[in-house]
């Protein structure tokens, strides 16, 4: 009897010292958790608003696409925006997640806007998340535990990161598992984490957001370079296996469905950034080297002022140079001495040079993984920095008052305003849902508010989440494609038809086709009846 209670006593100790050692963490880093909560309450903020805000401060167009082919999954419909056509335009796990929320409250009848905003506040629980993992990969910088909040604050409160991660993409899901799996990473630098938690994860960040599989990459090699191929040869084999079986299906489902491994909104994409430049400037490697330039360096200005305080990320990387010219910061002296947070910035320069030097393509939540290095230089600065200070604590306030101060303009000046088209499409959905006769198909680039809004039929002509509309685009008979899908109308801004996607109608004179009638709300949004 007496054994009994020692085995029952022992059974109990190891979780209770988990949650002795997770409680201290606890009341160490109350500062951290502090900003924690401020980031949360600041997107509750925005979460708790009307729904028109979401439409012209959060939400992009591409957002509903995940909800339109998602409301059809739960539906039955399959993995398609119109209803007809397949598609594999959308990252998966952020889809099969939205697809559980459709299934949940279509059984209720709900509205259309509900289950978008269920999706909101589940990205915030998201974001929590993405912060505290945030806060104990920063808890591994040696330095008083205010000056860890600060930097954590720079990650966390960042008013852009704020915004974009509620733009109902798969933005906040992907952070999250990329922050989880640097956390994994750190560990297992300190030998405390195994290579089969990190490829399953590897495997789940990859299926979240496809070139953050660049990140699973850069450990690999981090792991064979520091440690040799015999040391290695274990551990990167089961990190490649478990990933590779992780994200395995998603692959497979692509090439026997669409004969590709890319999904057709990043090929799209790159499709119509190349020829933009050919069309403009003509197809001479000059050019062609001239826009290598002009989108690198354009994305990397575009990462800066996406801190949310540009003059402050400068001076970091500024800081940071100056003290490793000091020796100050130390170098790794041997490939074995490689820190795996610095293989994983090496992830984010692939990650940067495949999406702005090869693709061409920058969209704003491309690059938010970035935010959590930042925070990282500016803790290990911080950390050197601050030794040589005498009023630490002064300092201290100064530099975080600095900060604040900036964010919460750049947060009040988001707060108002916003890109107004969004509504007009809205509108333009309305419109058709009133003029148009059931079975109407209707043509648009910018087809997801108006398909999830719609009552008619309406078809993506983009390509991002139609892959015979990609097709067309891809043979430049896009104008073909039109007429075979028997669209009766498009409704759209002329720039998108007689700039953007001109290369690709296959015809010069498009207007000779269309009858103008009507436009919508305050923007250029028109509607034209096709011939």
């Amino acid at each position: 009897m007496k054994e009994g209670y020692v085995l029952c006593w022992r059974s109990l100790e190891l979780p209770m010292s988990l949650s002795a050692r997770f409680l201290g963490w606890l009341r160490k880093e109350w500062p951290s958790l502090g900003v924690v909560a401020l980031a949360v309450l600041a997107q509750l903020v925005l979460v708790a608003r009307p729904f028109d805000f979401y439409l012209t401060n959060l939400l992009t167009d591409d957002a509903f696409y995940y909800f339109q082919i998602a409301r059809h999954i739960a539906e039955g419909l399959g993995s398609t925006f119109d209803g007809i056509t397949p598609t594999n335009g959308y990252h998966p796990l952020w889809l099969v997640i939205l697809v559980g929320i459709y299934k949940w409250f279509s059984a209720g009848g709900a509205e259309l806007e509900l289950p978008i905003r269920a999706a909101l506040y589940l990205s915030l629980a998201f974001n929590a998340a993405t912060w505290l993992l945030a806060a104990r990969v920063i808890a591994r910088v040696p330095m008083a535990a205010y000056l860890r909040a600060i930097a954590l604050f720079i990650f966390a409160c960042n008013p852009f990161l704020l915004y974009q991660t509620l733009n109902g993409l798969e933005t906040s899901l992907a952070l999250m598992v990329f922050a989880l799996f640097t956390l994994f990473a750190v560990r297992f630098e300190e030998g405390k984490g195994s290579a089969w938690a990190l490829g399953i994860v590897a495997g789940a960040m990859t299926l979240a957001r496809l070139d953050m599989g660049l990140y699973a990459f850069a450990f690999l090699v981090w792991l064979m370079w520091t440690r040799g191929w015999s040391a290695s040869r274990k551990d990167a084999l089961t990190f490649v296996l478990v990933a590779g079986a992780t994200a395995a299906p998603w692959f497979l489902w692509n090439l026997v469905q669409f004969h590709t491994l890319l999904t057709s909104s990043s090929l799209s994409e790159t499709l119509v950034n190349h020829q933009l430049i050919v069309q403009d400037h003509g197809a001479s490697i000059a050019q062609f080297l001239k826009a290598v330039l002009y989108f690198s360096q354009r994305a990397l200005e575009d990462v800066f002022e996406r801190t949310g305080m540009y003059a402050l990320a400068c001076a970091l990387f500024g800081a940071a140079l100056a003290l490793l010219c000091a020796r100050a910061l130390p170098l790794p002296r041997t490939r074995k001495e490689i820190p795996v947070l610095a293989a994983l910035f090496g992830g984010f320069v692939l990650l940067f040079i495949g999406n702005a030097s090869v693709r061409w393509t920058m969209r704003e939540w491309y690059f938010v993984s970035f935010g959590l290095f930042l925070a990282l230089l500016c803790a290990n600065v911080l950390a050197r920095v601050f030794a040589h200070i005498t009023y630490k604590k002064s300092a201290a306030l100064v530099f975080f008052a600095a900060v604040f101060f900036s964010f919460t303009v750049d947060w009040s000046k988001a707060l108002r305003g916003g890109d107004q088209s969004p509504l007009d499409m809205r509108a333009a959905a309305i419109w058709q849902s009133e003029h148009l006769p059931p079975g109407t198909r209707v043509g648009a680039f910018n087809s997801g508010i108006q398909g999830y809004f719609s009552k008619a039929q309406v078809i993506n002509l983009d390509g991002l989440v139609n892959n015979a509309a990609y097709d067309a685009l891809r043979e430049k008979r896009l104008w073909a494609y039109i007429h075979e899908a028997r669209i009766a109308y498009l409704i759209d801004f002329p720039f998108y038809l007689t700039y953007r996607y001109k290369s690709f109608l296959g015809t010069d004179t498009p207007q000779s086709d269309l009858t103008l009638v009507t436009t919508i709300g305050s923007s250029s949004l028109s509607v034209w009846r096709v011939k």
